[in-house]
């Protein structure tokens, strides 16, 4: 096999604790990247870690609540500490409640913004510096179709894909 695009590639993944997040940080270890997976659920986050690479060469989790200014702030610290540097920021946390207009309340509708797009928007305000710095990176923002058309249900989840 020739070497892949991400070899010596540094990924920072959020949400990366289970689910999608778990799945892209094992194919970004299999094609040859580091990758710091950050999530609020730190027992999955540390099992998934530990699990992807138990020597923590490969793969390392880092608590992390996306709706923080500071926690972004440490993240990145932290990242450039274990690894230095941050080559790919997948922008993956998010959460799906479902709710009309009927039955979301201002809390929820908020809670959804603030993980699915303000959680995304301090991604990449906060990465983006160093990947200027170093003129290379990319950044990888997860959306959904839910955000292409108006489906029952969705209000909160498809008001922030959209």
């Amino acid at each position: 096999m020739g070497k892949s695009r991400l070899d010596g590639k540094v990924a920072l993944i959020t949400g990366g604790a289970r689910g999608m997040g778990a799945s892209e940080a094992q194919l970004f270890i299999d094609e040859g990247a580091r990758v710091i997976i950050t999530d609020i659920l730190d027992d999955d986050g540390k099992k998934t870690a530990a699990r992807l690479s138990a020597d923590g060469k490969s793969c390392i989790f880092l608590h992390h609540d996306v709706t923080s200014e500071s926690d972004w702030d440490a993240v990145l610290k932290e990242s450039l500490a274990a690894f230095g540097q941050i080559d790919i920021l997948v922008n993956n946390a998010g959460i799906f409640e479902r709710g009309t207009v009927l039955d979301t309340s201002l809390a929820m509708f908020e809670r959804t913004m603030d993980i699915n797009v303000t959680g995304v928007f301090l991604g990449m305000k906060t990465v983006s510096p160093h990947m200027v710095q170093r003129k290379t990176g990319s950044i990888i923002n997860i959306s959904s179709v839910a955000g292409l058309n108006g489906t029952p249900g969705f209000l909160a989840y498809g008001a922030s894909k959209w």
